[in-house]
């Protein structure tokens, strides 16, 4: 460990004065946040922080860079630091890469034979291994063409191996033509060769922590299921509970599963491409997102509908049904977020939605459900304008709205009607698209003063659309206005590039 400099100041604190490895460990059990508040206190702390635990702590890389591994396959004490790993194809824009830079060894890790795929991969494994607190694995790799994500199926292999016996990983992502050398059930039926399937990541005591969403082939996900079911099925045993009722698919059976919090199934996002399509009923599933993988046929549609019978607890469901479909007002009593169609929108006893995403909803069409409950609405996303009055009467019927989208493209809307219309939602703390804008014709000095309205008009208003729109992530940048003071009576804003890593949402900002 090379000894960091301490003559930043002549009578260090305390803690500063802790022996070297010490500091280190402690350090070591900081989040990044935390880091970045330490580093903040003095340039001692930041010597100590910088760059040995704020590089080592997220991964993202779309390159092969076999110098980095190299480095990490040395480097076990930084290496032992980094919580998440996201390795996708090159064209995945949707966030930003994340490696370290500042202390990999020219002399000692860009050697020419760590550019050999049999090394780099063996550099991976032993970073990997190095990972002690590692608890996110996410590998995407859905090029166009389609094609495998190593060169030789071992190599796929050996990561997965490394990756089933880390007991620390809760989330474990795979994206892409993974399992596709696997043998099938009928030359495994133990579900024992294939790592994803045989490892201990899948065991009956990893089942409360483990997080997995693995996108396979259909044998692969056939044996993967079977080896969790077994498993839940002891793990009930043990708990004196009712066993989980499992039906093993055919070779139809959705492509991916998810394992998370304290159930075998809390969220499912499903790839259905058969009639045939079946999956096991769980009392714990949450989030449900069906989506087609191929072309589908409307007999698809009652299989859905049974499983949504069959699962009561869902609260978040995503599915655009092929055809027309009938479900019962009462099959989803625990419905919160719910992106779909007007038909199943209209059936369903819609008592705590939280979040509506229908499919061409206007305003007139959602003031004239009458199977919402209004008050517990926050968050809409509307497909088209509609008229003025419409719009006055959705604020009236809807007063906890907190979050409004309207379609991005521009809208009819005066100036006027907007600084009329939006104040009537009083709780609105987001606004998304392109309206105003619109109105202003993209005028960015007329734009400045209708924030500085709006910030009088509507108090809780916290972020607004901006004209600029990210080809990389394919989402509009964001004005984020900032209320300073002790009755939040300084406001200023900044424009901020989002983007989402691993399903938690990052800025990086610059001034309008």
């Amino acid at each position: 460990m090379p000894t960091l400099t301490r003559n930043h100041s002549s009578k260090p604190p305390a803690f500063l004065r802790l022996p070297q490895e010490l500091l280190d460990e402690i350090i070591s059990d900081l989040e990044h946040r935390d880091l970045v508040s330490l580093a903040l206190v003095s340039r001692a702390s930041s010597a100590l922080v910088i760059p040995r635990h704020t590089e080592y702590r997220v991964l993202r890389t779309r390159h092969l860079l076999p110098a980095m591994w190299a480095h990490l396959a040395r480097r076990a004490d930084l290496t032992r630091n980094i919580r998440e790993v996201h390795i996708c194809e090159r064209s995945n824009k949707t966030a930003s890469d994340r490696v370290p830079k500042s202390l990999i060894d020219r002399c000692a890790d860009e050697k020419i034979t760590h550019v050999v795929e049999d090394r780099r991969i063996r550099n991976i494994c032993t970073a990997l291994g190095h990972m002690r607190r590692l608890h996110t694995f996410t590998w995407s790799w859905e090029g166009n063409p389609p094609s495998l994500p190593t060169i030789e199926p071992p190599h796929e292999n050996a990561i997965l191996e490394v990756l089933s016996r880390k007991k620390t990983l809760r989330h474990l992502g795979l994206s892409g033509m993974f399992g596709v050398h696997a043998p099938g059930v009928v030359y495994d039926p133990d579900s024992a060769l294939y790592p994803v399937c045989g490892g201990h990541c899948l065991k009956e005591e990893m089942l409360i922590s483990v997080t997995a969403l693995a996108i396979l082939q259909p044998d692969v996900y056939i044996l993967a299921r079977r080896r969790v079911d077994k498993a839940y099925e002891r793990a009930a045993l043990e708990a004196h509970a009712e066993p989980l009722c499992c039906q093993p698919g055919g070779n139809h059976a959705p492509s991916a599963y998810r394992l998370s919090h304290n159930s075998v199934y809390s969220s499912l996002k499903s790839r259905w491409s058969s009639p045939a399509s079946q999956t096991a009923s769980s009392p714990y599933l949450k989030r449900l997102k069906l989506f087609l993988q191929a072309g589908g046929i409307r007999s698809i549609d009652p299989c859905v509908v049974r499983f949504l019978s069959d699962h009561p607890g869902i609260e978040d469901l995503s599915w655009l049904p092929l055809g027309p479909v009938y479900i019962s007002p009462h099959t989803l009593p625990s419905l919160k977020r719910l992106r779909t169609n007007i038909q199943v929108v209209g059936m369903l006893d819609c008592h705590s939605i939280e979040s509506l995403d229908i499919y061409q909803l206007d305003p007139a069409t959602l003031v004239e459900l009458k199977n919402l409950q209004c008050g517990s609405v926050r968050r809409v996303k509307l497909h088209a304008f509609g008229d003025l009055g419409s719009m006055y009467e959705l604020a009236e019927l809807f007063p906890d709205l907190t979050w409004l989208s309207m379609p991005s493209r521009y809208g009819h809307f005066s100036l006027e009607d907007w600084l009329d219309l939006l104040p009537r939602f009083t709780k609105l703390e987001v606004f998304r698209g392109q309206g105003l804008w619109a109105a202003v014709t993209l005028n960015m000095q007329r734009m400045h003063g209708v924030i500085m309205q709006l910030v009088q008009l509507c108090p809780n208003l916290r972020q607004l659309d901006h004209s600029g729109h990210n080809q990389a992530r394919q989402d509009w940048n964001r004005i984020t206005i900032i209320r300073e003071g002790p009755e939040g009576e300084n406001v200023r804003y900044r424009v901020s590039r989002l983007f989402l890593f691993d399903g938690r949402c990052f800025e990086s900002s610059s001034p309008i």
